[in-house]
This record gives C-alpha cells, sequence and structure tokens, in this order.
C-alpha cells in the first residue's frame, strides 16, 4: 500500500506531515505498490485517481479544486475530515472524524519551558507571492516558514505561546499540542472551504481575521484571485512600480500582524478533541485488522 499525499512546488509541513505521522499510526503499514493508494492527511479527495487502483480513505477532506470523486467498489473510505467533506461526497455524516493530523498530540509533548513568542505561519503558497518573513520581523513576531522540515516546525509550534495561522494544519496540530492559535482567513479564497470542514469536526465555530497583502503581487490575486505572471515576473515601469510599493505593502501587513497578535486566541474543547481522537483511532484500528496489520 503506498502513502499519498500532495506535493506542490515546495515540500510543505501540511501534507508532509504524512511522512512522520502515518508511519506511526501504522508502523510497517507502506511500500511503493501504487496498486492501493492510502490517502490520509489533506484536501486530497480528488476525482481524478486512476479508477482501478484501491484507495483507503483515512480522515481526508473534499477541498474543491477538483469535482468529487465518485465512489465506488474501489473506494474503502473509513472516515472523512469534516461535515463539508461528507456533503459535498455523498457521504453520511457519521464519517465524519476529524483531520488525522490531530493525532500528533499522541507522538509529541508540548515542553513545559517556552519561548515567550507568538508565532506567524502563513500558507505555503503566500511565501510565493508575499514576504511575510520581513513583515513578521517588523511586526515583532516569530516566522514559522512551513517549508521547512516537519519536526522543525513542530518544535517551533510547541515553543510558542500562541500561533497566528493562515497555514491550515499550523492551527489544527496547534489545537492538538494545546497551543491557543488565532485563525488568519487565507487571502486565496481557494483555501477557505476545507478550514470551515475541519473546524466544525471540532464544534468550532470559525470567525477568521483577515491579514493584509504584504508585496504588490499578492495584493494583486487578494483582489482579484487570479495570479499575474507579470507581477510577479515585472519588467520596466512595471518592476519600477512594485519596488516602490512593496515596501509600504509589507509595512501594513506587519501592522496588521500586531494587531492580530492581540486578538483573543482559539482552542478548542477537551471534550471535542478527545472524541475526534477517539474517532480516529477506532478507525484506524479497524485499518489494521481490515488490511491484516495486527493490533498494537
Amino acid at each position: 500500500m503506498k502513502l499519498y499525499f500532495y506535493r506542490g512546488k515546495y515540500p510543505n509541513f501540511g501534507d508532509e506531515i504524512n511522512t512522520w505521522l502515518m508511519p506511526k499510526v501504522f508502523p510497517g503499514f507502506f511500500d511503493n505498490n501504487d496498486t492501493t493508494l492510502f490517502l490520509g492527511i489533506g484536501s486530497i479527495l480528488f476525482d481524478h485517481y486512476p479508477s482501478k487502483c484501491r484507495k483507503v480513505v483515512f480522515g481526508s477532506g473534499y477541498g474543491g479544486y477538483t469535482a468529487p470523486p465518485k465512489f465506488d467498489e474501489n473506494w474503502m473510505v473509513y472516515c472523512v475530515r469534516g461535515p463539508r467533506t461528507a456533503e459535498a461526497c455523498g457521504l453520511k455524516q457519521d464519517k465524519v472524524a476529524g483531520d488525522p493530523a490531530i493525532l500528533t498530540s499522541r507522538y509529541r509533548k508540548r515542553p513545559q519551558q517556552l519561548a515567550s513568542r507568538i508565532a506567524f505561519m502563513p500558507h505555503w503558497e503566500s511565501l510565493d507571492w508575499g514576504d511575510w518573513q520581513t513583515a513578521c520581523r517588523l511586526a515583532g513576531i516569530y516566522f514559522i516558514d512551513p517549508r521547512r522540515s516537519v519536526d522543525e516546525v513542530l518544535d517551533e509550534i510547541e515553543a510558542s505561546t500562541a500561533l497566528i495561522a493562515e497555514a491550515m494544519h499550523g492551527a489544527i496540530v496547534a489545537d492538538a499540542l494545546r497551543v491557543p492559535w488565532i485563525p488568519a482567513q487565507p487571502l486565496h479564497a481557494s483555501h477557505r472551504f476545507k478550514w470551515l470542514d475541519w473546524a466544525e469536526a471540532l464544534d468550532l465555530k470559525l470567525a477568521p481575521h483577515s491579514l493584509w497583502p504584504s508585496t504588490a503581487q499578492e495584493a494583486f490575486m487578494a483582489v482579484t484571485q487570479r495570479r499575474s505572471h507579470r507581477l510577479k515576473h515585472p519588467g520596466g515601469i512595471v518592476a519600477l512600480g512594485t519596488r516602490c510599493a512593496n515596501p509600504a505593502f509589507t509595512m501594513l501587513a506587519a501592522a496588521r500582524l500586531r494587531l492580530l497578535s492581540r486578538k483573543e486566541p482559539v482552542l478548542s474543547s477537551d471534550t471535542a478533541l478527545a472524541r475526534a481522537l477517539d474517532q480516529l483511532e477506532t478507525h484506524a484500528e479497524k485499518i489494521k485488522v481490515d488490511w491484516g496489520v495486527a493490533r498494537s
């Protein structure tokens, strides 16, 4: 069985955590045999998987990036991320368990000695368009790069007193580790549906705060919801204009981060988190039994 997860232009914490967590939950389970795909963490319920291979679904989500998959006998759906995924995919609500990244809390223990800092973790695509490292420096807020290794990002989340998160799995893991978090609405609207999906599985009524774009390129994308190659690779008068405008955008983004750092942070209830952990672990044990892996 092959562990499937999304990998974009850069490695990204929210996807790469599959390689760190899933072998711990399912030891000795995975190989490179892609006749069966294991779908775990991520908005990876797509409509374009090979029809003949089997797909084992453990807590995956639907993100709206493609049409919903059409389930047939080659799909084995044990559980999904949230109620919106279940509705979009035509599943009953009893399939909702929560995002599997919640299980991180079973394998990490938050240190007692914490750094006195508030951190910000952007969506990895925001780093391609924005200048969030500079904005964080100007705001006096610790910058967490979601493209770093899973262990490094986990260390940085655990050491923070609160996390401003545009990266959804930054918020999910922070919540699981009981690090208070402040939801920042993704600048690109395509990434917003999945936030509501996972939050509602934990009985959270999400009220995300807006970010301010940190560059002219990012401002164009936020307003139009389109990416501009010309702004990404400017020349002539466009290059001059962006060089002049970008410092102002970055300063405004920093001011917004400072304001967000004073907002009331969020945590799911202990009861909701314990329920999700229990459901995920119950489904994990059933997968082990069904696929011939002994109970631990």
